[in-house]
């Protein structure tokens, strides 16, 4: 098996958990490149500390979500689609993403900010809160016979699912997982050559395959937000 997967272990689960880690390794070469590792493991080591553009020379969100949300979110089989124009009235006031990837009965979006962000002040899921409200937005999904809709909330550390049942009128946060442990990791091996066999990488992809994956990929997003909108 190619990549470090073992056989027993080649379910969709482990390959999603297996390519955001690689993933997250394309981050880390990405802030090596810009001479940037020793200022974000900082960031991602310390809630609290705030994620400066001089750090890469870009803006923060934009940094995040194109080097870490916006490749995840992919390796997470959700076809991000950036800055929809059809989902809300005022286009000044729109999702980041919607995520087209998703059950027929459901509609998704996501709301990204900068490392630290939602894990410090919780701005992302502030935002998919009203964006799920707004009428305009429910609007669209009457239109279109959706019952569930879902909204992640990401800083590309934490991770928040918010689901909405139109139906019965009811709204709330359904999952929640960090993944600053494995961005930490590979932050911390970007110095060296990383090798695929290592012994952390095993563990990092299990771990993702049990919180990130298992709640927000394109295979049990839906079931994840309807469990916990009914549990």
């Amino acid at each position: 098996m190619t990549d470090g997967l073992e056989q027993a272990e080649f379910d969709i689960d482990n390959i999603r958990a297996h390519n955001v880690l690689r993933a997250l390794q394309e981050f880390a070469a990405e802030a090596k490149r810009r001479k940037a590792v020793n200022a974000l493991k900082q960031v991602v080591n310390n809630s609290n500390r705030q994620f400066k553009g001089g750090y890469v020379d870009q803006a923060p969100e934009y940094f995040t979500e194109q080097y870490l949300i916006e490749p995840i979110l992919a390796q997470l089989a959700l076809e991000p689609w950036p800055r929809p124009v059809d989902l809300v009235k005022d286009e000044r006031n729109r999702p980041d993403y919607s995520l087209r990837q998703v059950p027929p009965n459901c509609l998704a979006i996501a709301e990204s900010k900068a490392l630290n962000r939602e894990r410090k002040h919780g701005d992302a899921t502030e935002d998919v809160h009203k964006y799920l409200q707004d009428e305009t937005f429910l609007k669209t999904l009457r239109r279109e016979e959706v019952r569930y809709s879902v909204g992640i909330a990401t800083d590309g550390l934490e991770w928040r699912l918010i689901a909405r049942d139109i139906k019965q009128e009811v709204q709330t946060e359904v999952e929640a997982c960090s993944i600053a442990g494995p961005v930490e990791l590979v932050l911390e091996k970007a110095h060296s050559q990383v090798d695929p066999e290592e012994n952390w990488t095993p563990n990092a992809r299990h771990r993702v395959a049990d919180t990130l994956i298992a709640a927000f990929s394109q295979e049990n997003i839906a079931e994840a937000a309807i469990e916990g909108l009914h549990s």
